[in-house]
């Protein structure tokens, strides 16, 4: 096989594990069709199981916010070609995920408990969508390129980037941040909800806090005005909060400026 073909081969293996991952932690946080899920494993105290599990967390966050920094980047391109980059970054995560799941504590002390059956359909349809609003998210600014297979195939057939014409529209003309929306509010969406969810949810919500101005620091340092503007138009987070009306001009963001925000962890 060529180079091409390898690297090619290697993103494809990247993509399906990400998609894996996905569908794992989606069965992890309701317990269902995954081998363990947020209630299983060896049980411990609960302050040390909200160590470990909060610990777990912030160490997967921090791998996400190292490898977003432009430091990292540049040290990072020197070893790993531009067209696997973000394939290798996938394998990265999988290994956090696998780690976080493996020594995940579980707490099952019941918060509340939906019995009706026709209940537990309307949350899981809730879950469901919110996981579904989080893949849609992807398409904003390219869902293969985010999942590192358009890099290794343009590779593969020597063709220039596509130029992905993000608009901040859609999902991106309601919050700025989408995907850390959903992480933040998923884990609370589950028909029995322990206080291991609560763990989940309010460790993966200050790791977002914590992080989210420092990422959007970099987005103002790489995108300037641009970029300044959309976020004193758009919330954070909720909805509606400070949103003002757009034009047709204001809300397009150039290819460029789409790669890099696309390159960020929440993205």
């Amino acid at each position: 096989m060529t180079r091409k073909s390898l690297m090619l081969a290697y993103a494809a293996g990247a993509y399906v594990l990400a998609l894996a991952n996905l569908v794992y932690i989606m069965g992890f946080l309701v317990d269902v069709g995954v081998s363990k899920g947020i209630t299983d494993g060896p049980e411990t105290s609960i302050w040390l199981a909200i160590l470990i599990d909060a610990g777990l967390i912030g160490l997967f966050g921090l791998h996400h916010s190292i490898t977003a920094r432009s430091s990292f980047k540049r040290w990072w391109s020197r070893f790993i070609p531009a067209p696997i980059e973000r394939a290798t970054y996938l394998y990265m995560t999988s290994i956090m995920t696998a780690l976080l799941i493996v020594h995940w504590r579980p707490i099952p002390v019941t918060i509340w408990q939906v019995e009706p059956l026709w209940a537990i359909f309307i949350v899981y349809a809730a879950y469901l969508a919110v996981w579904t609003m989080m893949t849609a998210a992807t398409f904003h600014f390219g869902h293969f390129g985010f999942l590192g297979l358009a890099q290794a195939w343009q590779n593969f057939t020597s063709k220039p980037a596509d130029a992905d014409d993000m608009t901040a529209r859609y999902l991106y003309a309601l919050v700025r941040h989408p995907i850390s929306l959903g992480w933040m509010v998923a884990p609370l969406i589950v028909p029995h909800l322990t206080v291991g969810h609560l763990v989940f949810a309010g460790a993966t919500f200050a790791y977002i806090m914590i992080a989210t101005p420092f990422e959007e620091a970099d987005l103002i340092k790489a995108l300037g005005t641009s970029y300044d503007q959309y976020r004193k138009r758009v919330p954070a987070f909720v909805p509606f909060l400070t949103r003002n009306k757009w034009t047709e001009a204001s809300d397009r963001i150039s290819p460029t400026d789409s790669a890099v925000i696309a390159s960020q962890p929440d993205k």
